[in-house]
């Protein structure tokens, strides 16, 4: 296809090829939309490219792998009329539109920004119509917040490094975040519960069905019920649960068995025994768990009536429209979404679908943004759709209008919406993908149900009172009813308050059941992903368009690990936490961190130097750092209560980049190591039944951050891994045709095997219509399928002979040796014409000295070494040989005669000689030619007699402690000479040089 003239039209640069084609259809014929792919420049990737002596001038370069891209831009700007910068409307977006100028040396006079919340034909009109100036102030907030944290990390890491461990980092915003939870963890563990019982009444609001029911009750509670089956059995029985609150004009307070035991035998509970077991959480506190064993008599109970009931009508008001953190925290809880995958998702639904093969449209507006604001525009066309769909009645007087849920609100001016409401989820469904979907659908109704009525409830708060022996007793509950929808229409219901029968203050009620029951004050809960995102907001630290990058980066890191979607500080991370809050308070406190993301704010909004900020921050920085480097203790190794299987010395606990591990304290001497779980436990490698299919070994249970796998127990030498189950049972072997299957959102298409990159997945082959994706079965793994044979190139490898083959990469064709990995010789696509050229002239010239054009006999053999191995399955071994498994030749039955046994490389004859490590065969064409081959069977034990090893000679004992373990030193030989040895090898594996004057000099 010809290339289309750009000369004289209008440039306009986006960040995505996805964005650049939304807008593109939007645009006229004389524009041309092209992509950035993101940044084009930033700091150097190897060096910190900040100048600290002179204001901290930055050093700026083209990113690696955007050279083309900038440079054909440039060619493009140079003809263009004007270039329009539309990147993201925040400080990054700002910040990369600054970049490109800088990078493609553009014109002032010839450029302009163009900023919109969402990419539709009205916003982009508007934009273009309005089109202005780079806003420097914001690309300094963005250039500061850039340069303290590469100060952060390029300067702090390397302390760590010195410190605990190699690989280490640190960040201004990431440490601070995980330092959230490792306090957490810390308060966890320093809990300690107190012991309180609280006593549950259920009643029948007609006391006249209470015998009836006791035996259907006594039934339904044998098996293992949730609350939910609790409240709706009494709802459909008549019957309510209450607590007890007050017992004799007094809130209830039980602390302990023998309390509870007496309020609940005064209330008709006949206890038999209290029964007691070890609290498993709390063992080092010596807390039980108590059950006060027993069974409810309704003779023994007192009589109920139901003392106060009161019912007032309530309302329940939308949500606001989502922000980026309330949309994170959503989709965390409902859709079991990461904060990554959310504005993945989001980011798509922005930049553009497809919807009916007419090009991309934008779905929903820019998802960086902490404001609820809505503009005039789309609150009227939510209204109106309200209005058209469900009636005036769910449609209120006026707008519903939300405030600031920050103080420091700046990003964008729009809350997170769709751009047509009329596109409701369902008409959606089959140009989406199920994630897709699912977040459109989350974004949808929160934003029509924000601009609904409220939901009307009538709420009942009930008492129920009753004298025992022990004085007046008050029971109390409250419940609600849903009188009108409102916005729950669209929202949906997830309230699940109990409903009360029909009562009567001053009537009697039956009592059902009296259930003590014992509680532990709960320590502070573990954050998860939309709790964390809550707390960063709160607190300040970051921004929105941060806390995805934040959640993901302390978990590559090793600080945190997610548990059932929990988070759960690891013993790094606690341990990189404590030195930087010991070394570097300010800077790890968390209301300096809100400050400083003050400070940046200032820079945009109120023309703050951001020099002086930087100066504010690194100055003091700068001094902490030049003491932590002296004061801050190496952690070299920790003590364990464990031993090394090997020598019997003691374990470390010792650190490495991906986390805690023990080392035998005799390294290197020794160098045992042992992986240890979350509690510091050693793990000992499962082996499993199964031998590994390359090598015959057994395939040992390992585990990844992405789960067990089996992995070959001669590893390194061999890395052959199969996917398995927690067990160790490999997963079921599948083709894609076994996977196939009708697709569920189309119901058209067939769910099929695709690949991207190393992932994959089932997607409907009717895309683009349908994009309807799902992961694999989890029970499941793939087979491969079986790659055609390499197409060769023409040319020999110039490192080991072997004939070069044309393979694909990631980038394209390249040429490559076949022995790979032992021979990593590969070459330029580009250059085959010219290599091949170069090989026929070096192979027309060439003399060989048998002056028959040939290869010498060295060289032949070089040559013949270098092949592959053979295949011992299907390829014969040489005269006189067997196959090992690895397809080299051995010896396995001895020659009757020598002579008979002939190198199979050159063809001279084999010698037995005798090695280091015993007999082995040799060819006498050494050093020409360098075969050699070891012997098995029979034929190592003949040799073994026909060549025995040399009389070692026996240690001499000597008078002469051991410096490590204090046992006798002997003298022993080696190929170097006497020596003084420990008698405790291999335990104690200690040497000395032999003194002057010794036995045995």
């Amino acid at each position: 296809m010809a290339k289309r003239d750009t000369a004289g039209k209008a440039l306009v640069i986006v960040e995505s090829p996805a964005k650049a084609k939304t807008i593109n259809k939007y645009l006229g014929s004389d524009f041309v939309v092209k992509a950035s792919m993101g940044h084009v420049r930033d700091l150097p990737q190897r060096e910190l490219g900040i100048d600290v002596s002179d204001d901290f001038k930055p050093t700026y370069e083209v990113v690696p792998g955007r050279t083309k891209v900038v440079g054909e831009l440039k060619k493009i700007a140079a003809k263009a009329s004007h270039v329009y910068l539309a990147t993201d409307r925040d400080r990054e977006g700002e910040a990369i539109a600054w970049h490109l100028i800088e990078a493609l040396n553009l014109p002032a006079g010839k450029v302009k920004r163009v900023v919109f919340n969402e990419i539709t034909k009205t916003a982009i009109t508007e934009a273009f119509a309005n089109a202005h100036e780079i806003d420097i102030d914001r690309v300094n907030a963005q250039q500061a917040r850039r340069i303290l944290d590469r100060i952060v990390g390029y300067e702090l890491s390397p302390l760590l490094w010195e410190k605990i461990a190699k690989g280490l980092s640190a960040g201004r915003v990431q440490s601070v975040a995980a330092r959230l939870i490792v306090e957490r963890e810390i308060e966890i563990r320093e809990f300690v519960p107190v012991e309180g019982w609280k006593i549950a009444g259920y009643f029948a609001g007609d006391p006249s069905a209470t015998s009836s029911l006791a035996d259907p009750w006594r039934k339904f509670r044998e098996g293992e019920r949730t609350q939910k089956d609790i409240r709706k059995w009494l709802s459909d029985q008549g019957c309510f649960r209450t607590e007890l609150v007050e017992l004799r004009g007094k809130s209830f307070d039980a602390a302990d068995a023998e309390a509870a035991s007496a309020v609940a035998q005064a209330l008709g509970y006949r206890v038999e025994r209290v029964q007691r077991s070890p609290h498993e959480e709390y063992k080092h506190l010596k807390l039980e768990n108590a059950v006060l064993v027993g069974e409810f008599d309704p003779q023994a109970a007192p009589s109920a009536v139901v003392s106060e009931l009161k019912t007032k009508r309530t309302i329940t008001r939308p949500s606001a429209p989502f922000t980026t953190a309330s949309l994170q925290q959503q989709a965390s809880t409902a859709l079991r979404f990461s904060a990554s995958r959310t504005m993945r998702v989001a980011q798509g639904l922005y930049e553009g679908i497809d919807l009916s093969g007419d090009g991309p449209v934008g779905l929903i507006t820019y998802m960086r943004t902490d404001s609820t604001n809505l503009a005039r525009e789309a609150v009227a066309a939510a209204r109106g759709f309200v209005q058209q769909s469900f009636g005036d009645r769910y449609l209120p007087e006026k707008p519903n209008v939300y405030g600031k849920r920050q103080a420091r609100t700046q990003e964008a001016h729009e809350a997170i919406r769709p751009t047509d409401p009329s596109r409701t989820p369902e008409s959606m469904r089959k140009a989406l993908s199920n994630e897709q979907y699912r977040l459109y659908e989350l974004i949808w109704k929160r934003f029509i149900a924000c601009q609904m009525a409220p939901a009307q409830w009538d709420s009942t708060s009930l008492s129920v009172s009753c004298e025992t022996k022990l004085g007046p007793a008050r029971f109390a509950t409250s419940g609600r009813k849903l009188v009108f929808d409102g916005f729950l229409k669209v929202a949906g219901l997830s309230s699940e308050d109990p409903i009360l029968p029909a009562l009567q203050q001053g009537k009697p009620v039956g009592t059902l059941d009296i259930e003590p029951r014992q509680h532990f004050t709960p320590p502070p809960p573990r954050f998860t992903e939309a709790s964390l995102v809550k707390e960063l907001e709160s607190a300040g630290i970051g921004r929105p368009s941060t806390y995805a990058a934040i959640i993901d980066t302390i978990q590559k890191r090793g600080y945190v690990e997610q548990v059932d979607r929990k988070f759960h500080a690891t013993a790094l991370g606690e341990l990189v936490t404590e030195k930087l809050v010991q070394h570097f308070p300010k800077i790890m406190d968390l209301k300096f961190t809100s400050y400083m993301e003050d400070e940046l704010d200032k820079i945009e909004e109120s023309h703050l130097d951001w020099v002086h900020v930087l100066h504010e921050f690194y100055d003091p920085f700068k001094e902490l750092l030049e003491q932590a480097g002296e004061a801050m203790q190496a952690e070299r190794g920790q003590p364990s209560e464990y031993k090394c299987p090997d020598c019997d010395a003691e374990l470390l606990y010792r650190w490495s980049k991906t986390g805690r591990f023990l080392g035998c304290s005799k390294y290197p001497d020794c160098k045992t190591t042992r992986n240890v779980n979350r509690a510091g436990e050693p793990i000992e490698p499962t082996v499993s039944e199964h031998m590994c299919e390359l090598c015959d070994k057994p395939m040992v249970v390992r585990r990844s951050r992405t789960g067990p796998f089996l992995g070959c127990s001669g590893y390194p030498d061999c890395r052959h891994t199969i996917a398995c189950d927690e067990t160790g049972e490999p997963l079921r072997l599948v083709t894609e045709d076994e996977l196939k299957r009708p697709c569920d959102a189309c119901g058209e298409g067939t769910m099929t095997v695709k690949r991207k990159g190393r992932r994959s997945f089932l997607g409907c082959d009717g895309y683009p219509k349908c994009k309807n994706t799902t992961p694999l079965p989890s029970d499941v793994r793939l087979k491969s399928k079986p790659e055609p044979p390499p197409e060769p190139a023409g040319l020999d490898c110039d490192k080991c002979g072997r004939p070069m083959v044309i393979r694909t990469g990631s980038r394209g064709k390249f040429i490559a040796c076949p022995g790979f990995p032992k021979c990593r010789n590969a070459k330029p696509f580009e250059k085959l014409e010219e290599l091949k050229a170069a090989a026929a002239a070096k192979g027309n010239g060439k003399k060989s000295k048998g002056g028959d054009g040939g290869d010498s006999p060295k060289a032949a053999a070089k040559a013949r070494k270098a092949l592959p191995a053979a295949d011992p399955k299907n390829d014969p071994p040489p005269p006189g040989y067997a196959w090992t498994r690895t397809g080299r030749p051995v010896v396995e039955t001895m020659p009757s005669s020598e002579g008979d046994l002939h190198c199979p490389e050159c063809g001279q004859e084999m010698v037995l000689r005798r090695g280091r490590f015993g007999p082995f065969f040799s060819c006498t064409g050494f050093p020409r030619c360098k075969f050699v081959s070891n012997l098995r069977g029979e034929a190592k034990k003949q040799a073994e007699e026909l060549m025995p090893a040399p009389a070692r000679p026996k240690p001499e004992p000597t008078d002469i402690p051991c410096e490590e373990c204090g046992k006798p030193m002997w003298i022993r030989q080696s190929r170097r000479g006497k020596f003084l040895g420990c008698s405790g090898y291999p335990k104690c594996k200690s040497t000395q040089e032999l003194p002057a004057g010794v036995a045995g000099q």
